[in-house]
């Protein structure tokens, strides 16, 4: 990993990005650290926002390293997640790990709707970069129809009534849109599970496991 250290934090963001890129690329995917080198979403954040995304994107790389060290494989999405907690320090029901499927997508956000971490399989249906996953909001990136997000918004209060333990999902297969990038994909999506991540004994964060294929 190149050092950072004497940056501008958009060159900082620059090395992180392109090393995660780099990374993941030894998988065979392609995926793109930003659009422009003005690097103009991340250009508009606040000074503390754009250290949040630096913090995030050297946590990101660091989670990769810690797989690959132990001989795994980045595409497989358990290994993953057991990783990407034990680096932030979260816990998860044994159960729900127990879920996890080759062909899933596990995702996890805090309560600020902020994404923590996704496997690899996220970036196999995603034509975004790194800038506008670390830089813009969600709901400017993606869209679904009214009643898919209607019935999105009841599973998340059926869940948040007992956030203490795992929520089988049945919701159906549903698209989700991207709504401003090059390829404007169309993903297939159907969430399996929602689940709590816990520190210290207390919910800090959501787990979600899916099945998604482009449309």
């Amino acid at each position: 990993m190149n050092s950072s250290s004497g940056l501008s934090l958009s060159q900082r963001f620059k090395v992180h990005s392109e090393n995660i890129c780099a990374l993941i690329g030894e998988t065979g995917l392609v995926i793109r650290p930003y659009s422009n080198s003005s690097l103009s979403f991340f250009a508009l954040l606040p000074n503390e926002e754009q250290l949040q995304v630096i913090r995030d994107l050297q946590i990101y790389y660091q989670i990769c390293l810690d797989v690959k060290m132990e001989g795994g494989s980045l595409r497989d999405p358990r290994r993953f997640t057991e990783k990407a907690l034990l680096r932030q320090g979260l816990e998860a029901d044994s159960f729900i790990l127990d879920q996890i499927r080759p062909n899933h997508l596990v995702e996890a956000y805090s309560f600020s709707q902020t994404q923590i971490f996704r496997t690899l399989l996220f970036f196999e249906v995603c034509s975004y970069t790194l800038e506008d996953l670390y830089c813009r909001k969600w709901y400017n990136l993606y869209e679904r129809m009214v009643e898919d997000q209607r019935s999105l918004e009841q599973t998340l209060k059926t869940f948040m009534t007992d956030i203490s333990k795992p929520l089988e999902v049945h919701n159906k297969e549903h698209v989700i849109k991207e709504r401003d990038s090059l390829e404007r994909l169309a993903i297939r999506n159907q969430m399996l599970w929602m689940a709590p991540l816990k520190k210290d004994g207390k919910t800090e964060a959501i787990l979600t496991i899916a099945t998604a294929s482009l449309a």
